[in-house]
């Protein structure tokens, strides 16, 4: 068989093959390259994570005690204790952040 004659059989499951692969990558790339676009957040003295989950969690679609332990988990706390001065990861994109912050700013103009 020569290749004219192969595409002109298959020409149609060789395209489909191809955007399959095209799309496998693009959809690859796009989900690990945003997996760490994770916001951080800075303890002030006072703050529990309890209070960053009322602050943050409707943001990130968790429940609290999901936000809490994913926090705790992730930042490698014991026992969820936070001081000041220190900083945490918290499972809330920076666009969800830049978005809000931004909503805020122009309400409070």
């Amino acid at each position: 068989m020569t290749l004219k004659l192969i595409w002109d059989k298959f020409y149609v499951s060789i395209i489909f093959v191809i955007t399959c692969l095209v799309l496998g990558i693009v959809l690859m790339c796009t989900v690990l390259g945003n997996s760490n676009n994770y916001s951080e957040v800075n303890i002030n003295e006072g703050d529990s994570l309890w209070a960053i989950a009322d602050e943050y969690a409707s943001k990130s679609d968790m429940p609290k005690a999901d936000f809490v332990a994913w926090v705790e988990k992730e930042n490698n706390l014991t026992e969820g204790h936070v001081k000041a001065g220190d900083s945490v990861v918290i499972p809330v994109h920076e666009t969800k952040l830049q978005n809000s912050d931004s909503t805020i700013q122009l309400a409070n103009q």
